[in-house]
């Protein structure tokens, strides 16, 4: 696709970079482009980072690439990207990373409400990063937002080394007067000469993002002090003290003040009141995040991939998975229409009775897992508790020894399944109540032939009964199309893809429940 400003095109997309497989390109920077790769050996999705050959030739900026490379080998920290690879190909140089699930703490900034305890949380991880950081004499010189990701399950990775230096005991590179940095977070002493930096001026970077943290908006460089908790402007305002020398001369030393505020109950006396209500809710999300599986399970005949969207809307959400007897699979998901308190607690209590149901089973060497009476059981719990709030259930039941799928959907939409050589989605329609309206719903089910080779997408992705019938037919199309153009890739880049494609849609911001898609790719 043409680029609109520059009006070059997008580059061609390569097979393979290094020893990586080459599955889309994540994003096209000033000077460097950021591929999804697949490491062959381990399958594991890895980011690719390029350096393309008209900037290769420029010496500095090589430089520059490489000594990226060389400050995050010489880390090992759980809040830094990893470093996995480098080298040379045909089209320049390459920097094989660790990919991140998450966003920017920039988009994080303007699009979510912190309490002031996680705001805190968040930058003590950072610190901690930095910490090891610079007892490897390393100085980031560029901290900002949007160089720090903030992941699904709230972990803090620091990325973007290209201007990082090392300080002056092991400075390998030559000092620069040229102006680099982001001038909003730049210390006053980094502003006047760049090659003046030290620690301390990473500690003065991170001042001002903690200060954005907990005003909630960028500050564009204006800084008001006053706007702070009296024991959080101590501690600030020794970070952005202008003078070097009064600031804090290592992170231990913050490290140190800030977690003591923290714990000291300081921080309860101090913060408003609604404050405390912001950090009960994400409690609440955090639990409710908890409920599902962080990492998918391993099996041999399957590749699974899983995309998932993001923020309050996907609280009252549960998906599992389970290899039962017989060599069959078993994956569910369910969800409330209202995404509150209230439904988060139904949906841990159905995740309990689930787990004891599949226990049962697994455990048994009679029984075996028959998906209309499962269904029906769970409807008679959730029509005898007291909540009374309905619960849209789907669940994929695959068995490999039979060539065989079995689907049931309680509210979802169908299941969509791409037999090999084909392109065109077929869908398996199971259209059931929701649980927990009546004891007297009568369930049924619906079977596909499940061939190696074969994909399948489950998904939530479903418009209310209200919704125009052209926009459920949009949407149908738009999952068509989502699908072709996806449809080589590996199940976690599909998944990941496809969500992406459908989020852009009109329909999107009309969809009913927490938004969760698997990829499911039968390999033998």
């Amino acid at each position: 696709m043409p680029d609109i400003i520059s009006g070059e095109r997008e580059p061609e997309l390569p097979a393979a970079i290094g020893p990586y497989k080459i599955e889309s390109l994540l994003a096209k920077g000033g000077m460097s482009l950021l591929y999804l790769g697949l490491d062959p050996a381990t399958k594991k999705p890895l980011a690719i980072k390029v350096l393309p050959p008209s900037y290769a030739d420029h010496p500095e900026t090589a430089q520059r690439f490489l000594q990226e490379a060389k400050v995050i080998a010489m880390t090992n920290h759980p809040n830094i990207v990893k470093l996995y690879g480098e080298g040379q190909w045909e089209k320049g140089l390459y920097i094989a990373m660790e990919l991140i699930q998450g966003i920017s703490l920039r988009q994080f900034i303007m699009q979510h409400s912190l309490s002031m305890r996680r705001a805190i949380e968040i930058i003590l991880q950072v610190a901690y990063a930095l910490l090891h950081l610079h007892s490897h004499n390393v100085i980031h010189r560029d901290l900002k937002p949007e160089n720090i990701l903030i992941t699904e399950e709230g972990e803090i990775k620091v990325i973007d080394f290209g201007i990082a230096g090392l300080g002056p005991e092991r400075q390998t590179q030559p000092s620069s007067s040229r102006f680099i940095g982001t001038p909003n977070y730049m210390s006053p002493e980094q502003k006047e000469n760049p090659a003046s930096v030290t620690f301390a001026s990473d500690i003065y970077s991170l001042g001002v993002i903690l200060y954005e943290l907990i005003i909630e908006r960028l500050s564009y460089g204006v800084i008001e002090l006053s706007a702070l908790p009296k024991g959080l402007k101590r501690i600030v305002s020794k970070m952005l003290a202008v003078s070097a020398a009064e600031r804090y001369q290592n992170i231990s030393e913050f490290i140190h003040d800030m977690s003591q505020y923290l714990n000291s109950g300081e921080l309860d006396k101090e913060r408003p009141g609604k404050d405390e209500a912001k950090e009960l809710m994400e409690d609440i999300q955090k639990a409710s995040l908890d409920l599902s599986p962080l990492v998918l399970p391993t099996w041999p005949q399957i590749e699974l991939g899983l995309a998932k969207g993001r923020g309050q809307q996907q609280l009252g959400l549960y998906y599992d998975l389970f290899r039962l007897p017989n060599n069959t699979f078993l994956i569910l998901l369910a969800a409330s229409a209202n995404p509150s308190i209230e439904s988060a607690f139904t949906i841990s209590s159905l995740r309990g009775n689930i787990k004891m149901a599949v226990h049962d089973i697994s455990s048994s060497t009679k029984d075996t897992f028959k998906p209309i009476p499962f269904v029906e059981k769970l409807n008679s719990i959730l029509c005898e508790d007291a909540s009374k709030n309905p619960i849209a259930l789907c669940l994929a039941l695959l068995d490999p020894m039979s060539d065989l799928v079995t689907y049931i959907s309680c509210g979802f939409d169908d299941l969509l399944h791409i037999p090999e050589e084909h392109q065109e989605p077929r869908r398996l329609s199971s259209q059931n109540d929701l649980l927990g309206v009546s004891s007297a719903t009568a369930f049924s089910a619906t079977s596909d032939n499940w061939n190696a080779g074969d994909i399948l997408i489950l998904h939530s992705l479903t418009l209310t009964k209200e919704s125009p019938p052209d926009q459920k037919k949009q949407l149908s199309i738009a999952f068509d199309e989502a699908i072709i153009e996806n449809l080589l890739l590996s199940a976690p880049s599909q998944a990941d893809a496809i969500l992406k494609k459908i989020s852009l849609h009109s329909a999107y911001g009309s969809v009913t429940y927490p938004k969760v898609l698997f990829s499911i790719q039968r390999i033998v």
